[in-house]
């Protein structure tokens, strides 16, 4: 085992290899998934805490396979990311989770051995992993796979905890656990705009001087403003097939925010990306103007910048 981390390091360099072609490997993630969720809830109310050689195998192969659906999603999550943006906040959160899997002593000292920790760290993987895939099989808007995959991660905690917990026999630990329950829906609600809309991503972003054929005409990142008294942002987003979001295009000048304008809605499978822009007279003279692309949801896809002299 003192060599388990360079073995999972090698195995994650080939899953990261081997999924970097994207979604046709989904249906994988999803056997891994139902395995984990499955084997944990049988280790948990069968096995409990038996130990042998039998099962320590099995507790090694749910560590890998939660290290590589981790390692699968990853890779969106960050080319999803705005640097620098309140949304780079979830890198090392995943990062954590991820290390931690692909370490075995390390889980067995900081998280097995505790069942508070060892259940928020499978919620949490779930939700990374469902919050991905959710878009992607379904179509599902950004938000609505937030609010179901965080579901779905609060009742795999209540799963997970209420071995340990003896929740129907002690109403205070059933108030306090379901309070937590709230909370955590409440900050995830609060909190969306610090994860990255994955699987989404933010192709292109510039200004032009028009749109003809849905692409943009005479780019440019710098102008005189007396040539440009209306000026077209044009953005290209990617989505997986099936899917539909709605974007704002928000607009601000030497930092201070002008108004949101609501483009058209996207529609995924182009790899391209599917191309949208706003449009807006520039009133307001020479100064650097930053446009957010941001989702109905609340969750920052990326940003693009030009300078009027």
């Amino acid at each position: 085992m003192r060599l388990q981390p360079v073995l999972s390091l090698s195995i994650s360099l080939v899953v990261l290899l081997l999924f970097k072609k994207g979604f046709e490997y989904v249906p994988v993630i999803i056997v891994l998934l139902i395995f984990a969720f499955f084997y944990i809830t049988f280790r948990l109310y069968l096995l409990k805490q038996k130990s042998n050689i039998i099962t320590s195998i099995w507790d090694t192969a749910l560590i890998f396979i939660l290290n590589n659906m981790l390692l699968f999603v990853l890779p969106f999550y960050f080319e999803s990311m705005t640097f620098p943006s309140r949304n780079i906040l979830f890198a090392p959160i995943i990062i954590t989770i991820v290390v931690i899997a692909g370490w075995f002593k390390l889980y067995q000292n900081l998280i097995a051995k505790h069942p508070l920790r060892s259940s928020l760290f499978y919620a949490l993987t779930f939700f990374c992993v469902l919050n991905l895939i959710f878009p992607i099989l379904f179509g599902m808007r950004n938000l609505w796979s937030l609010m179901i995959s965080g579901g779905i991660a609060a009742f795999a905690v209540v799963i997970f905890v209420y071995p340990h917990l003896d929740m129907s026999k002690n109403r205070k630990n059933t108030a306090i656990f379901l309070l937590g329950i709230c909370i955590f829906f409440a900050l995830l609600w609060l909190g969306r705009s610090l994860i990255p809309p994955a699987p989404l991503k933010l192709k292109k972003a510039t200004a032009c001087r028009s749109i003809e054929d849905y692409r943009p005409v005479d780019a440019f990142s710098m102008e005189n403003a007396e040539a440009v008294p209306e000026v077209y942002f044009y953005t290209s987003i990617f989505a997986p097939r099936g899917l539909s979001e709605k974007i704002n295009h928000v607009w601000y000048i030497n930092g201070e925010r002008l108004l949101s304008i609501s483009v058209n809605e996207i529609r995924g499978g182009r790899k391209e990306g599917f191309g949208t822009w706003s449009r807006r007279n520039i009133l307001e003279g020479p100064g650097k103007y930053t446009v957010e692309i941001w989702t109905a949801g609340e969750q920052l896809l990326g940003t693009g910048t030009f300078t009027l002299r």
